[in-house]
């Protein structure tokens, strides 16, 4: 294993006794690789160690395990012992365990090294606050290591802001560094800002010091029609987003325009309706090779109050009338009542949560129509109003749409799209963090 000059920066204040170490850093550097041999060494050179991995479940928590173990048997090292079933390694009176990411189970345990891998993905702090207090026993040391974070009020975003709080806070060529004034506690992190140019690999491979890394590879991942701009922004570059934030590029939207081809009456097309206030009628015909032409229905609310539901139920009735709809997705806890009058009309209406997990997989159904060029629309001006107005939000469920009052259309495309891919063979996964 090469050590590289940036993996050096990072551990150094470990190395020199630091208890806590905080390391933020964007995907694909070798962090887990990096934490799974100082454990190892660890329970090798400290007398009767004790090192936990700790992560947002146990699964998480084993990837490091699995590293490690890696490491032991590509290497030969006949003194450490696997226990597979137990998730444990042992050398000597020193072990490597995974502990269950739940805090309770943690209660009690007095480690002499903590390892906490992708704190982004931890619910809460409390995990974190377990281990940190379990040091003082017997002299214990903990290194934290992630991404970039959800926001900056998730509890990773918390402790950042206290380290940039330090009078010892430094930004040098991306790099932001940190040390408390008894040297017992140090943070790292490797970033750019949102004021960036976020598409000049030069930049980008400042913040991915990784010798694999090359203004080729990150220019290959960049452009992947399954990137997106905030995935793109948070674990490419680092950037810790807002709960919202943009989820395409209006040229990618602008590129979809056609004067001839859109949605014409009669054809076979999926719909969904999404209602608030207002509320959107999406329709989207597949057109063979996986692409679609879309149309939207965008229905706004009365000066004052909503829109009636009868107004929505006689735009589906029109809807059916002039086109062959193959199904009409609604959410069940929106529409249940006006879609069960629609039904026995004889509309193919059919039940389409727009809960979280569902909506994670329409956004990045509609993300990848419309970043391949896969979708085409009239140039609606209301409707790019509507995917204008669109934002992202991350969670532990995945990158979704956040549903607005100026998104009812937006959504109700995102549903319909993912309708539309399912029938082909094409649904994208969730894109979970």
């Amino acid at each position: 294993m090469i050590i590289e000059p940036f993996e050096k920066v990072m551990f150094a204040e470990h190395m020199a006794g630091a208890q806590e170490v905080v390391i933020l850093l964007p995907k694909k550097n070798y962090k887990t690789t990096a934490l799974a041999a100082i454990a190892l060494w660890h329970i090798s050179e400290v007398e009767d160690a004790e090192c936990v991995i700790g992560a947002s479940s146990r699964d998480q928590a084993s990837i490091l395990f699995n590293q490690a173990c890696g490491l032991v048997r590509r290497s030969g090292l006949e003194q450490f012992s696997i226990k597979t079933g137990y998730r444990e390694i042992r050398c000597g009176g020193g072990r490597l365990r995974v502990l269950a990411a739940d805090a309770a189970t943690a209660d009690g345990v007095i480690p002499t090294l903590a390892l906490v891998d992708e704190l982004h993905r931890h619910p809460s702090g409390e995990l974190y606050g377990v281990f940190r207090d379990g040091l003082e026993a017997r002299g214990g040391q903990m290194i934290t290591i992630s991404t970039a974070g959800f926001n900056s009020a998730s509890p990773l975003g918390i402790l950042r802001a206290k380290a940039y709080a330090l009078p010892s806070f430094t930004r040098r060529n991306y790099h932001n560094h940190a040390v408390s004034a008894d040297r017992a506690f140090a943070f790292h992190e490797w970033c750019l800002t949102d004021t960036d140019d976020l598409s000049d690999m030069r930049l980008v491979k400042k913040v991915n010091p990784a010798r694999h890394h090359t203004l080729a590879s990150l220019r290959r991942r960049y452009e992947s029609p399954s990137m997106t701009p905030a995935r793109w922004a948070r674990f490419a570059c680092g950037i810790f987003p807002e709960n919202e934030m943009p989820w395409i590029e209006m040229p990618a939207w602008e590129a979809c325009k056609a004067d001839i081809g859109g949605v014409a009456e009669g054809e076979e097309v999926f719909v969904s309706v999404r209602v608030g206030a207002g509320a959107g009628i999406a329709l989207v015909a597949p057109r063979g090779d996986e692409r679609v032409a879309v149309k939207v229905q965008i229905m706004e609310p009365p000066t004052e109050g909503r829109l009636p539901f009868k107004a929505v139920e006689f735009a589906l009735r029109r809807v059916a009338e002039q086109y062959q709809v193959i199904s009409i997705g609604y959410d069940p806890d929106q529409f249940r009542p006006s879609a069960e009058v629609l039904m026995e009309l004889g509309l193919p209406m059919e039940e389409q949560p727009q809960r979280v997990t569902r909506l994670s997989v329409a956004t990045s159904a509609l993300y990848r129509l419309i970043s391949a060029g896969l979708l085409s629309h009239d140039g609606d001006p209301a409707l790019r109003a509507q995917v204008r107005a669109g934002k992202a939000k991350e969670t532990t469920q995945g990158w979704h749409l956040e549903p607005t009052a100026e998104t009812n259309g937006l959504i109700a495309l995102a549903m319909a799209s993912l309708e539309a891919t399912k029938a082909s063979g094409t649904t994208p996964e969730v894109i979970v963090l």
